[in-house]
């Protein structure tokens, strides 16, 4: 079977969430014998790393400009930029021409407005699948709400298959689909690929550190300081907290970490983002990992992450949302509350936090475990 993904980031080198649970789909429906193809749409300063077919469809930085100007944002709106005459989107055309797919596989809904457009002149029309990551209506600031919903019950309504990451977003979905459809919602959590943690590599940090990683999301940065607090004074003076990621712009930008700069810049190792080896070596010499998550929907890949590097964890308990099983497991420490958190942070260093987990216990969190349903319900679309 010919899939196509469409998508507002590529996913050859894969970084923040969204991309690495694309790009886990991708293969898990490779290693089916399915034939994938990318075809993302994205401004391409944006994303410098991706590769010449993903090039074909990049947005110019220009047009980036216009949304900005007029006040939209970049995923919600970007679908009102692709029009015929555009060269991505013409481009995009040609390719599902020539490759003419049984199934188009909308990650996210913002480019479900584009879906008529693109598939006019194809002999026949694809199949349609919907990955949601979030019930991003819930997400979005009040003056664009309505309008993400509305995007959202589009993409339910014109899916023949809709994705969800939890079980409480597929209900959400279910009650959204067309009257009289009863199109299939499967619960495809998020998932990892088993980290290659070699503790020989060299240690990024002399200090012993606790790892906190996220992407640049807003609410990665609110539960940082809702959570950890402008002063991390958890973090003991010999000890170290490593953000990696994009979630430390966010924080450096912040005039909460500037206010107290001088202790920030002693307890705090901001990394941003990092390549994947530097990532592995990270992980390997944690003494933690710490999801100080209370906000936002769905379900955390951070989560399945922190559970399969076998390392204690300490989060709040929304970082569990779609793991709740996962709470009990050995060296899991879920606090309910910022200060009980903290406290859990302060035992890791003392050296008091108990638990481990073997490879056994995680292994339901890999992507091929938690995509396992997916390669048979594509085959269902493909004979439908």
């Amino acid at each position: 079977m010919k899939i196509v993904t469409l998508s507002t980031y590529p996913v050859s080198s894969p970084f923040h969430g969204g991309q690495r649970r694309l790009e886990a789909v991708t293969r898990v429906l490779r290693g089916a014998g399915h034939e994938v193809r990318a075809m993302p749409f994205f401004f391409g300063p944006h994303y410098p790393q991706h590769d010449a077919e993903e090039a074909l469809t990049a947005l110019p930085v220009e047009l980036h400009a216009d949304l900005a100007r007029t006040g939209l944002r970049e995923d919600l709106h970007m679908h009102s930029l692709l029009r015929p005459g555009l060269p991505a989107f013409e481009a995009a055309r040609h390719r599902l021409a020539e490759i003419r797919p049984d199934v188009l596989h909308f990650e996210q809904p913002w480019l479900m407005p584009l879906l008529d457009a693109l598939t006019e002149g194809l002999p026949r029309r694809p199949a349609v699948v919907y990955g949601s990551q979030n019930i991003e209506s819930v997400l979005a600031p009040e003056r664009y709400r309505a309008e993400t919903e509305a995007l959202e019950r589009q993409a339910v309504e014109r899916a023949d298959l809709v994705l969800a990451v939890s079980a409480a977003d597929a209900a959400v979905l279910a009650g959204w689909r067309a009257p009289g459809r009863e199109t299939p919602v499967i619960v495809a959590p998020n998932g990892c690929w088993p980290p290659a943690l070699d503790s020989s590599v060299p240690r990024p940090f002399a200090e012993d550190y606790l790892m906190l990683a996220g992407s640049g999301h807003a609410p990665n940065a609110e539960g940082y300081w809702d959570v950890i607090g402008r002063i991390p004074g958890c973090i003991p003076p010999d000890a170290r907290l490593a953000v990696v990621g994009g979630v430390g712009d966010l924080l450096q930008a912040d005039a909460r970490h500037r206010h107290f700069r001088r202790l920030n810049d002693h307890l705090v190792r901001i990394t941003g983002r990092v390549e994947e080896d530097e990532l592995q070596a990270l992980l390997a010499h944690a003494k933690g990992i710490c999801l100080p998550i209370n906000s936002g929907g769905g379900t955390n890949l951070k989560t399945a992450e922190a559970l399969l590097t076998l390392k204690p964890v300490i989060a709040m308990r929304t970082a569990f949302r779609g793991f709740e099983e996962a709470m009990s497991l050995g060296g899991v420490h879920v606090a309910a509350t910022e200060t009980e958190f903290r406290a859990h942070v302060r035992a890791l260093f003392a050296g008091t936090l108990t638990g481990s987990r073997a490879p056994g216990d995680v292994a339901r969190y890999t992507w091929e475990a938690v995509l396992d349903a997916l390669p048979p319900a594509y085959a269902r679309l493909g004979a439908a």
